[in-house]
């Protein structure tokens, strides 16, 4: 519970950054294009072998709007994954280049991950795994500049027999303004 206590203190400050809009037509600035934001991640389940996990990240993005519909970035990751049999926590870390494309309060989402991690039997050796998150979105306006967003990915390179990660899906909620 400190843990999650920490993560959480950590990745509120990220939440209040984030996507501007622009108008179509519009000639904005370099600095009215390019946004910065991020999120966190919580999560616990059993995985595809029956062992109990949980799973928390953070993960800082900038992006750059390509027009009003498209925008383009890259995000950090820092997540970390405790599983109860057998007793192991895995510290993963990476970047992860994106693309997401608005049809207004509807997006499509894509994100590639390159993820170091330790393996799962050796936690001293690390390995790089690929991940293509790909999903929808839906972003809900709160006043004239925020919004609450949920997305749900699902990792198409997703290969069980890795264990590297618990499950395909990825499931994010975040706040902008």
């Amino acid at each position: 519970m400190k843990n999650l206590i920490v993560v959480l203190l950590i990745g509120l400050p990220l939440l209040g950054i984030s996507q501007r809009e622009i108008e179509e037509g519009e000639k904005p600035k370099l600095k009215d294009r390019l946004y910065f934001g991020g999120g966190f991640g919580l999560n616990s389940g059993t995985d595809g072998f029956g062992n109990s996990y949980f799973f928390y990240a953070l993960n800082p993005i900038v992006g750059y709007m390509v027009n009003p519909k498209f925008s383009v970035g890259t995000g950090i990751n820092w997540q970390q994954t405790s599983f109860d049999r057998p007793k192991v926590t895995l510290t993963q870390y990476g970047i992860s280049p994106f693309a997401r494309y608005n049809f207004d309060q509807l997006f499509a989402y894509g994100e590639y991950n390159l993820i170091s991690t330790p393996t799962f039997i050796n936690s001293d050796q690390r390995r790089i795994f690929n991940r293509m998150l790909l999903g929808l979105g839906y972003s809900q306006p709160l006043g004239s500049r925020g919004a609450i967003n949920a997305m749900a990915l699902y990792d198409v390179l997703y290969n069980q027999s890795d264990r590297a990660f618990a499950s395909p899906w990825v499931f994010r909620v975040f706040f902008s303004f």
